[in-house]
């Protein structure tokens, strides 16, 4: 009688409200420093905790209500975020922020050459190419992870530096590949599993126009700055957007928040 009781109360153990399925994606920004990533994920839906992976670019949404930050120092703190966010199942948090994933490479990076006692541990070019294996095989199953709090109620954003990737850099590479091609600044074999895991992928970028503005009957013109996201099809940046095949997605956005990405995504803009 008990056990027929949770049956009906809770369902299947795994299952969600058909209703919920795709309310909650994974999402990849990219891009130079000061160009509103941090911004655009505290944007999200709230409350929100922002893993902050010796980036300490916090500045910027030091205002935003309902942001609670976590610094990470060592990957075993981000192995424990991930089991607490788990453990919790959404119900303290509505967003993860992770900024950013190319410091969360370094701090692999940086573990594998030290438990190889290799002088300048961190550095790329004194790592071998299976330890490189060994830090991809890592990073990717923790991407994954992350990516899957999807499923216990959370919008998951991974946040990068940029980086242009020529055709040397990555040797499963077709002869059909434009280059350069700017994405995620990761090593190509741990960006491939980030590119492919997430929902959406945009690239941020700060767009300057000079505008004409009327001051005390004069025209005079000055100078605007734009925060933009790269969202749309682009032959050089590397951009994604999971959606209906009937919906043209811009080609960027202007100011983006989250509300603006759910519109292109579900036609709505």
């Amino acid at each position: 009688m008990a056990k027929d009781s949770v049956v009906r109360d809770k369902g299947m153990p795994g299952a969600r409200d058909v209703a919920r399925v795709g309310e909650f994606r994974s999402f990849a920004f990219y891009g130079k420093s000061g160009t509103g990533k941090t911004t655009l994920a505290a944007s999200f839906p709230g409350p929100a905790i922002l893993l902050d992976i010796r980036d300490e670019g916090t500045d910027s949404v030091a205002d935003v209500k309902g942001l609670q930050v976590r610094e990470i120092e060592t990957f075993e703190d981000f192995e424990d975020a991930y089991w607490w966010l788990e453990k919790d199942e959404g119900e303290r948090y509505k967003t993860v922020i992770i900024d950013t994933v190319s410091q969360l490479q370094q701090l692999v990076v940086k573990e594998v050459g030290e438990k190889k006692n290799k002088k300048d541990a961190g550095d790329w070019g004194t790592l071998t190419q299976r330890d490189w294996g060994d830090i991809a095989a890592r990073m990717k199953e923790w991407i994954i992870n992350y990516r899957d709090l999807t499923k216990f109620g959370y919008q998951v954003v991974f946040i990068a530096q940029d980086r242009v990737f020529n055709l040397g850099d990555d040797e499963d590479a077709g002869d059909d590949q434009i280059a350069p091609e700017v994405g995620p600044a990761l090593s190509p074999a741990i960006a491939k599993v980030l590119n492919a895991a997430v929902s959406v992928i945009g690239n941020t970028f700060i767009r300057s126009r000079v505008v004409a503005k009327e001051v005390k009957g004069k025209k005079k013109k000055e100078n605007k700055i734009d925060y933009c996201l790269r969202i749309g099809p682009n032959p050089v940046y590397i951009t994604k957007v999971r959606k209906p095949k009937s919906i043209e997605a811009p080609a960027f956005i202007i100011n983006p928040t989250f509300g603006d990405i759910l519109e292109v995504i579900k036609g709505e803009e």
